[in-house]
């Protein structure tokens, strides 16, 4: 097949993988493993239908089985795969070294993060040597609407492009984000620039989240350093801002 024939508007149909699609599509959208049969009823077929293809993509890594409960879930090769494209290469080639910095330089852990499909993505994090340190692990998401690292990507976005977002966001949620609510509080981040505050998915922890802005003035990406907090701990939480916020603006300088 030509290059010229790849590029037409022709519709081709491919059942097989389509249903392969629709599949891994389906577990992506769940935050735990589910069974053959609720995987089946997702999908609107009977399991017999979906059993073979299950098996082969389990042969070949990317779904994978408990061995308990039989239950299936996403293995992490997809999201391997994603981190291999140019795009993510070069976000991930420029940042990682500011990131290894920021991570010496405040002593807290410090997380990349993207957005795909109204959720965020932690692509890349640095550990720190400290006693005590919060890590998430890659791969990890949440609804970007509700999230610290998603709100500060969103925020930094041309108009058209975030409501695209929030339609993301409408589709994973499963009903409308209140876009007023939305609005207000986005706005307020572009205003500031940053996000400092109570994390709305740990106990403990303080979010501390500015944007990676490529040459468009687009956030492409944030920085997020889900800050410990310690009783004796004396640490200026405005100096660990202004270290992102340098963190992301020489990033962004170079993309």
């Amino acid at each position: 097949m030509s290059d010229e024939e790849l590029s037409t508007d022709k519709s081709y149909s491919a059942p097989a993988l389509e249903k392969g699609l629709d599949i891994l599509e389906s577990l992506a959208e769940k935050e735990s493993a589910v069974s053959l049969r609720e995987l089946a009823e997702r999908l609107g077929k009977s399991k017999n239908e979906i059993f073979r293809m299950i098996h082969v993509l389990i042969a070949r890594g990317y779904v994978q089985r408990d061995s308990d409960t039989d239950e299936l879930s996403l293995s992490p090769k997809l999201f391997a795969l994603g981190l291999r494209t140019p795009q993510s290469r070069t976000l991930l080639e420029n940042a990682l070294p500011e990131m290894r910095k920021l991570a010496e330089d405040v002593n807290q852990a410090p997380h990349l993060v993207v957005i795909y499909k109204g959720r965020t993505v932690i692509i890349g994090s640095i550990p720190t040597n400290s006693d005590v340190t919060f890590n998430i692990h890659l791969g990890y998401g949440r609804l970007a609407s509700e999230a610290a690292s998603g709100r500060v990507i969103m925020a930094f976005q041309p108009d058209e492009k975030r409501q695209i977002m929030l339609k993301d966001c409408d589709a994973q949620l499963g009903k409308k984000v209140d876009r007023k609510a939305i609005t207000d509080v986005l706005d307020g981040i572009v205003e500031r620039g940053y996000i400092l505050g109570k994390s709305t998915d740990f106990v403990g922890i303080t979010d501390i989240c500015c944007p990676i802005i490529d040459a468009d003035g687009n956030a492409v990406a944030s920085i997020i350093i889900p800050h410990v907090d310690r009783v004796a701990d004396t640490q200026n939480l405005t100096d660990v801002v202004d270290a992102v916020k340098r963190a992301c603006e020489r990033i962004s300088h170079r993309l």
